[in-house]
């Protein structure tokens, strides 16, 4: 072959080959697009996943549909996504179990290497709230209480390793005080054990709270955010009522794609995702669950999870905490 016809011919492919990626990344999607949710139908986050399911299809031109894949504390869902083909066929919404599960459970997934993150997509406030039976009505009334009674105050969950267990695991390493945890099978459950008194406290979901709260069933003391929210402004921070400047628990919900995923369709998902956050009747729909909006970049949710998989493994390593 011709020297010039042999360079011609190199140099076309090497611009095929370069155009190759973008070009299949650009056709994406061109099917149905899966979102795995590994947890109860009719839950917060089912409610929520739903919801941007919806946008997301009418966006993308495709249908979206949601599959709950329950059990293992999500990891059976988890799971599944890990080891689906990296196409953008299949999106995991996940909650921050995810980064306790690893100190918890023997898995069968890495939760850093086995994902591309899409990114956080919502945040949600726990309030520390009280039986009224419960004198105290601050966090250091609280805290001295427990100091002066170990282990007389006992408080819910909705089950071993879940947010609001490790959230109170966390206040009493903080504060070194001690507390009797009284797991039980389901949030309802746990919720009702409160109101009855059969528990003393709780961290409880701030939209699960407020109507016991604002009837005056439930006494709210304290929110595990970093700041005040708007739906209870005459309730302290954690963090501020006990000078403990680096606690801070929400919870979070968070997408994310099989690793190796091509980073274009990571992109178009996460900008697919932040425009149907802004939506009114979405941030309507996460307004009435509790939470916010708080989609970032892929590399701030990694920063995230890394963050938070530390935190827990430390303390759940420190209490001793096992998996049911």
């Amino acid at each position: 072959m011709n020297p010039r016809l042999r360079l011609a011919a190199l140099v076309l492919i090497v611009i095929a080959s370069a155009l190759a990626g973008p070009v299949a990344a650009q056709a994406w999607p061109s099917k149905p697009i899966r979102f795995v949710l590994p947890y109860s139908a009719g839950t917060g986050i089912d409610l929520v996943t739903r919801s941007i399911a919806q946008k997301m299809s009418e966006k993308l031109g495709q249908p979206v549909y949601v599959e709950n894949r329950v059990g293992a504390g999500g990891n059976i869902g988890t799971e599944l996504v890990a080891g689906a083909p990296p196409d953008g066929y299949n999106v995991l919404m996940v909650a921050n179990t995810i980064a306790m599960n690893p100190s918890l459970y023997k898995l069968r997934f890495d939760p850093l290497k086995d994902f591309a993150p899409v990114g956080l997509v919502t945040r949600g406030a726990l309030v520390l709230a009280v039986n009224p039976k419960v004198e105290a009505r601050n966090p250091k009334e609280l805290v001295a209480t427990a100091r002066a009674n170990p282990g007389k105050l006992n408080y819910g969950s909705a089950g071993i390793g879940t947010p609001q267990h490790l959230a109170m695991e966390l206040l009493k390493n903080t504060a070194s005080i001690d507390m009797v945890h009284v797991p039980h099978k389901g949030a309802a459950e746990v919720v009702g054990a409160l109101l009855a008194g059969h528990i003393d406290l709780m961290f409880v979901p701030l939209q699960s709270a407020l109507p016991h709260i604002r009837s005056g069933k439930l006494r709210a003391i304290a929110v595990a955010s970093p700041g005040r929210h708007a739906a209870l402004p005459d309730t302290p921070t954690i963090a501020e009522a006990l000078g403990f400047a680096d606690f801070d628990v929400d919870l979070w919900y968070a997408l994310l794609l099989p690793a190796q995923t091509p980073r274009a369709i990571v992109d178009q998902l996460n900008r697919a995702t932040r425009e149907i956050l802004a939506m009114e009747d979405i941030r309507t729909t996460l307004g009435g669950q509790g939470m916010v909006s708080a989609i970032g970049s892929p590399e701030e949710f990694r920063a995230l999870l890394m963050k938070d998989m530390d935190r827990w493994s430390k303390l759940i390593r420190t209490a001793n905490i096992k998996a049911e």
